[in-house]
C-alpha cells in the first residue's frame, strides 16, 4: 500500500540530486519499455516473415556489435590514462560480447555460419554466452561502484587474452563437441526448460546489478551511474522476452532485440560520458572560462615597475580607444596622464602599497576631442626588479551616463519616468504661467490591452507597449513630454496648444494608434481612450490638470473608448454625485445604513457549503441602495476604505460569534481586505487580537486579498501572508490570473484557494476564454492549490466551471447574497444534510 502511494518522481528524489535529470530519462525509459513489453506480449502479434526477420535481426546484430566494439575501444584506451579497473574490466568483456555476438548473428539460420553451422542451437548458444558476459560485466560495475579505483588493476593484457580464451573454448567446443551443450529450442515445441531458465538467471543478475546501481545512487558518483541503471534494466527487458516466443522468427525475439539495443546504447552513454565526454567538457568548459575572462574583460590592463614605466598592457578591442600592447610597453605612464589625474594615481598607488590594494575615484581624460572618464584599481605586485603595480584602468562615460539614463526613463518604453516627467511639465508650466499662455495635458490609457495580455502573455505587452512608445514619438514634437504613468495608462504634456490644437493631436493619436501595431511575432488592433485638460483652464498647477485629465479619460472610457474627451458639464454633474456619496459615506455607519451579506460558496464535487463571502451593502434613506461597486472606490479615494473594512471584519467576528452561541456549527467566512488594511505592518498581531476579542477559531475566518495587490511588494506580501497562516486563518487570492504573477511568486504566497477573475467566464461561449479558464485552474493544481469561480450567474457559466474541473463556485446561479438569518437558515439546512 504505501509504496502504491509512491510516485515515480519521490522514488527518484530519494537518491541524491546529482543522478535526478539523467535518472528520470533511465526510468522514463525504462517504464516505456516495459510497457510496450506488457503490451506485446497481450496483443496477439503476427510472426515476421523469414527474409524480414532476418533481415532486420542481423541489422540490430550489427548495430550491437558496433556499440560493443566502441565501448571496448573507448574503454581500452582509455585505461591507459586513468587506470581503472572498472574500465578495464567492461571494455574487456564487451569485447568478448561483441566477438560472440558476431557469431550469433552468422548462426542464425539463412546466414552462413562461421566455423559451427548455422543452426539455432548454436545462434542461442552465442546469445546466452554474449548475455552472461555483459551481465556480468554489469554486476562488476555496479559492486565496484568507483571508476577511478586505480587499486589491484589487473593486467589488461592478461585480461583480454582470458576474454579472447573463453570466446575461442566455446567455439571450439560448438565445433568440436555440440552435443555435449544442452538443447535451447525444439522446432515444434520452441523453447526448452534449460533455455528459459538460464533467461531468467541472466534476468536475475541484471535485477541484481540495477538494485546494487540504485542503492549507491544514494549518495553522489564519480559515474554515470543513471546510465549503467538504464542498461541493466533494459537488458533485463530483453532476457525476459526472449523467454516468450516459440518459434525463430516471432515479434517477441524481435523485440528482445530492440531492447538489447537500447541497453547497449545506456551503456555506451555512460562509458562515452565518463571517458570522452565529461573530461572534454570539463577542459573546453576551462579553456573558454579563461579566454571569456580575457576577451570579456571591458578595461584597461597595465603592469607598471616602480618608476612608472609600463612593462605589460592589454586593452579592449575598441573604435573609441585605439590602444595597442606594443604602442604602450615602455612608455612612462605619466605623460599619458592628464595633469588632473596624476595625484589621483600617486594616491591610489600608495593606498594600494598600505592596503594591498586600492581604487580612486573618476577622474576625466580628453581622448581625440572627448571626455571620457576612467577609474582605476592597483594592487601591488613583486616584479624581477623590485616593486611592480597591476592596474586595471576601466571607462566609466557610459556608466556614468546609463545610471542618469536608467534613473529617468521606464525600463519597457525608455520614456520619461515620473520623476523627469514631473521636472519637465513643472518647467513647461511655469514658463507657459510667465508667459501667459497655455497647454494640453493628456492621459492616454488603451483599450483591450488587459485582453491582450491574457492572450499573449506579459512579455508581449511589454513588447506592445514599447513599440507603441516609438510610434508616439514619431509623431510628436520634440518639445513635447510624453511618459508611461503605470501599466498600459500614458500622460502627455503638449506645451503652447489651446484646446483647439489639443483636439486635433488627440484626434491624431487616436487614428495613429489605431492602426495595426506589429510587437514581437504578433499584430493586433488597438485603440486608446484620451482625457484632456487645458492649462489654465482646468487647473493651474500639474496636480490639477492631472486629476482633471484623469475624470475626463474616464468619460472617454465610458463613451466606448477609441476617441478623446475634455471635461464637460456633464462629468461636472457626476462629480459632485461622488462628492455627495464620499459626504454620506462618512455617516452611513452612524445612520446605521451598512449591514452585510453572506453568499453561500459550494463545493461543486458534491453540493456542501464551503463557505460565505461577505459584502458590504449600503441603503442610504435619500439615495437607496447604493452598489459597493460605485461607492467602494470613492471609499478607497478619499481615505474611508479602512475604517469600512474594520467594520466589515469586527460584524463578520460578531456574526460568527452568534452563530456559535446559537449552537450552529459556522463555515469559514471570507473577508476581502482593501489595499489600505493589507498594507498595515501590523495586520497578522491586529488580527490575531480580533480573533481573541470575540473568541473565534482562526479557520473560520478567511482574508481575501486581490493578486496585482499582492504582486506589488512580492517579498514583503510571502512574509505577511506566512504570519497569517501561522495565525491558523486561511488566504484566498482573488483575480487570479488578472496580472499573470509567476508560478514562483504564487508558490511563495502559499494559498489556501485563487479566486479566477470573472472576467474568464464572462462569456462561456467564446473558446478561448474556457481554454484559458481550463490553463488556470491545471496551473493551480498543479501548484496544489483549490480554485474558485465567482460571478457564476447563469447556467452556462456554471457549465463551463464545472466542465473545466473547478473545486469551488460562488454567485447568483446557485444563491443570491443572504441576509445574516437568512444565512442561519442555511447553516440548519446544511447540518441536517452534511453526514
Amino acid at each position: 500500500m504505501i509504496l502504491s502511494k509512491l510516485s515515480v518522481d519521490t522514488l527518484i528524489r530519494s537518491r541524491h540530486n546529482s543522478h535526478h535529470p539523467a535518472l528520470r530519462k533511465a526510468v522514463g525509459l525504462a517504464i516505456t519499455m516495459a510497457l510496450v513489453l506488457l503490451m506485446a506480449s497481450l496483443l496477439p502479434l503476427s510472426t515476421l516473415p523469414p527474409a524480414v526477420f532476418l533481415s532486420a535481426h542481423t541489422l540490430l546484430e550489427v548495430f550491437s556489435i558496433v556499440v560493443a566494439s566502441l565501448v571496448f575501444a573507448v574503454g581500452w584506451e582509455t585505461h591507459r590514462r586513468k587506470q581503472s579497473a572498472n574500465l578495464l574490466v567492461l571494455a574487456c568483456l564487451f569485447l568478448g560480447v561483441a566477438l560472440l555476438d558476431i557469431s550469433h548473428t552468422l548462426t542464425f539460420p539463412g546466414n552462413p555460419g562461421l566455423l559451427v553451422p548455422a543452426h539455432i542451437d548454436n545462434t542461442i548458444i552465442y546469445w546466452l554466452s554474449a548475455r552472461l558476459l555483459a551481465a556480468l560485466a554489469l554486476l562488476w560495475m555496479a559492486i565496484r561502484a568507483p571508476w577511478n579505483d586505480v587499486a589491484q588493476v589487473p593486467n589488461r593484457w592478461a585480461l583480454l587474452l582470458g576474454v579472447l580464451a573463453a570466446v575461442s573454448a566455446l567455439h571450439a567446443v560448438l565445433y568440436f563437441f555440440p552435443e555435449a551443450l544442452p538443447a535451447t529450442f525444439y522446432p515444434h515445441s520452441g523453447l526448452t526448460p534449460f533455455k528459459v531458465g538460464f533467461e531468467y538467471f541472466l534476468v536475475t543478475l541484471n535485477l541484481v546489478a540495477a538494485f546494487l546501481l540504485w542503492r549507491a545512487m544514494r549518495g553522489p558518483l564519480s559515474f554515470n551511474a543513471a546510465s549503467l541503471f538504464g542498461a541493466v534494466c533494459a537488458m533485463a527487458l530483453s532476457e525476459f522476452c526472449l523467454t516468450l516466443y516459440s518459434v525463430t522468427n516471432d515479434t517477441m525475439s524481435l523485440l528482445g532485440h530492440l531492447l538489447k539495443v537500447a541497453s547497449y546504447l545506456f551503456l555506451f552513454r555512460a562509458v562515452f560520458i565518463e571517458t570522452v565526454e565529461r573530461p572534454f567538457a570539463a577542459l573546453q568548459a576551462s579553456q573558454q572560462r579563461l579566454q571569456a575572462i580575457f576577451d570579456a574583460l571591458p578595461d584597461i590592463l597595465v603592469e607598471v615597475n616602480k618608476s612608472g614605466k609600463v612593462m605589460e598592457f592589454h586593452a579592449p578591442h575598441s573604435d573609441e580607444l585605439d590602444l595597442s600592447r606594443r604602442q604602450m610597453v615602455g612608455r612612462e605612464m605619466v605623460p599619458l596622464l592628464p595633469p588632473e589625474a596624476i595625484p589621483i594615481c600617486e594616491r591610489t598607488f600608495i593606498e594600494a602599497k598600505q592596503r594591498g590594494h586600492a581604487q580612486s575615484e573618476p577622474f576625466r581624460s580628453r581622448i581625440d576631442g572627448r571626455t571620457v572618464w576612467f577609474q582605476i584599481s592597483a594592487a601591488p605586485k613583486q616584479g624581477a626588479d623590485g616593486h611592480h603595480y597591476l592596474v586595471i584602468a576601466r571607462d566609466v562615460t557610459k556608466t556614468r551616463s546609463e545610471i542618469l539614463r536608467l534613473s529617468q526613463h521606464d525600463s519597457v518604453t525608455h520614456l520619461p519616468n515620473r520623476k523627469l516627467f514631473i521636472q519637465r511639465t513643472e518647467m513647461t508650466l511655469r514658463l507657459t504661467a510667465r508667459n501667459q499662455g497655455s497647454f494640453a495635458l493628456m492621459q492616454i490609457n488603451l483599450d483591450g490591452f488587459k485582453q491582450i495580455n491574457l492572450a499573449h502573455g506579459h512579455q508581449a505587452g511589454d513588447q506592445l507597449l514599447a513599440a507603441l512608445a516609438d510610434r508616439l514619438r514619431a509623431i510628436l514634437r520634440e518639445e513635447d513630454v510624453l511618459s508611461r504613468e503605470s501599466g498600459d495608462q500614458f500622460i502627455l504634456t503638449l506645451p503652447a496648444l489651446d484646446s483647439v490644437a489639443a483636439a486635433h493631436v488627440a484626434e491624431r493619436l487616436c487614428h495613429s494608434i489605431a492602426r495595426p501595431l506589429s510587437f514581437g511575432e504578433h499584430i493586433a488592433p488597438l485603440t486608446a481612450s484620451i482625457g484632456i485638460a487645458i492649462y489654465p483652464d482646468d487647473g493651474s498647477t500639474l496636480d490639477e490638470l492631472t486629476r482633471r485629465a484623469a475624470a475626463a479619460l474616464q468619460l472617454a472610457k465610458q463613451d466606448g473608448g477609441n476617441t478623446y474627451r475634455f471635461l464637460s458639464e456633464d462629468l461636472q454633474a457626476r462629480m459632485a454625485h461622488i462628492l455627495q456619496l464620499e459626504n454620506l459615506l462618512r455617516d452611513a455607519e452612524e445612520h446605521l445604513e451598512l449591514s452585510l451579506r453572506y453568499q453561500p460558496q459550494w463545493e461543486l464535487g458534491n453540493r456542501h457549503l464551503a463557505g460565505l463571502h461577505a459584502s458590504l451593502r449600503w441603503l442610504n434613506a435619500e439615495l437607496g441602495e447604493i452598489s459597493v461597486e460605485e461607492f467602494q472606490p470613492i471609499a478607497e479615494a478619499s481615505g474611508q476604505a479602512l475604517a469600512l473594512n474594520d467594520w466589515v471584519l469586527q460584524q463578520v467576528l460578531a456574526q460568527l460569534k452568534r452563530w456559535q452561541d446559537e449552537g450552529l456549527t459556522p463555515v469559514p467566512v471570507a473577508v476581502s481586505l482593501c489595499p489600505a488594511k493589507f498594507r498595515m505592518d501590523n495586520l497578522p498581531a491586529r488580527i490575531r487580537k480580533s480573533l481573541e476579542a470575540w473568541s473565534i477559531e482562526p479557520r473560520y475566518l478567511q482574508l481575501e486579498i486581490p493578486e496585482d495587490l499582492a504582486m506589488e511588494d512580492p517579498a514583503a506580501t510571502a512574509i505577511k501572508l506566512k504570519s497569517l497562516r501561522e495565525l491558523g486563518v486561511s488566504i484566498v487570492i482573488g483575480n487570479f490570473g488578472d496580472c499573470y504573477s509567476s508560478l514562483q511568486q504564487m508558490q511563495s504566497f502559499q494559498p489556501d484557494i485563487v479566486k479566477i477573475d470573472r472576467l474568464f467566464i464572462s462569456e462561456p461561449t467564446a473558446s478561448n476564454r474556457e481554454i484559458i479558464l481550463g490553463s488556470l485552474i491545471d496551473i493551480a493544481r498543479r501548484l496544489g492549490l483549490k480554485t474558485m469561480v465567482e460571478g457564476v450567474y447563469t447556467r452556462e457559466q456554471l457549465a463551463l466551471v464545472q466542465r473545466n474541473g473547478c473545486d469551488y463556485v460562488q454567485g447568483d446561479q446557485l444563491n443570491p447574497p443572504l441576509a445574516p438569518e437568512e444565512a442561519s437558515r442555511l447553516l440548519i439546512e446544511a447540518r441536517t444534510e452534511r453526514p
